[in-house]
């Protein structure tokens, strides 16, 4: 027969999956319409609506939810960059291979909703914190423009990661990656000698 699985709560297990793909149905409901309410959320994602609400309660639970998950994603896919090693450049472009990786499980990050809520921005920054220091690097050892503020160019690769969220139809991962960061580099590079 199969081996125990002693280790673990399996019902557990089963609650978060089910919770994962909650969440990951929501997400994409409101990826196709943010102001959804919770009800609308469910059709949209094929769920009932009881199991929803159930889990989640409210429409705000939910987007609280998928805030928590999106900022766990953002420091996971950042404390797995290596963003000390290499250059800024390279550190860099780890982290948008580990944000993208996270697909739309990112994506509350990068909605501009947010707005709403100065704790969930303020934990944003916080999360963020460590590109920036990056791109300061990079801005030190003279790869990054330096006239250009460290918080603008982070700004700048969370619009450009928003985007490719949302238009990432059919794109590789892969091509997200160059995608995203070739128009940033491209945009943040110091030009050294002649330009094409």
């Amino acid at each position: 027969g199969r081996p125990e699985m002693s280790i673990g709560h399996p019902a557990r297990t089963d609650a978060e999956r089910n919770r994962r793909m909650l969440l990951d149905a929501a997400a994409g409901a409101l990826a196709l319409d943010p102001d959804a309410s919770l009800s609308e959320v469910a059709r949209l994602a094929g769920l009932a609506r009881a199991t929803l609400y159930r889990h989640f309660g409210s429409r705000e639970n939910l987007l609280a939810a998928l805030r928590a998950d999106a900022l766990a994603c953002a420091k996971e896919a950042i404390a797995g960059a290596r963003i000390d090693e290499g250059t800024a450049l390279e550190a860099l472009r780890r982290v948008v291979v580990g944000i993208v990786s996270f697909g739309g499980r990112f994506r509350p990050l990068l909605m501009d909703v947010v707005g709403r809520d100065p704790g969930f921005l303020r934990q944003r920054q916080d999360t963020f914190a460590p590109i920036v220091a990056i791109v300061r690097r990079g801005q030190e050892s003279g790869v990054i423009n330096a006239n250009i503020s460290a918080q603008w160019i982070v700004t700048a690769l969370t619009a450009l990661l928003a985007a490719a969220v949302r238009m990432n139809e059919g794109m590789e991962e892969q091509e997200v990656v160059e995608t995203v960061f070739g128009t940033l580099v491209q945009g943040i590079q110091e030009f050294n000698g002649s330009q094409n």
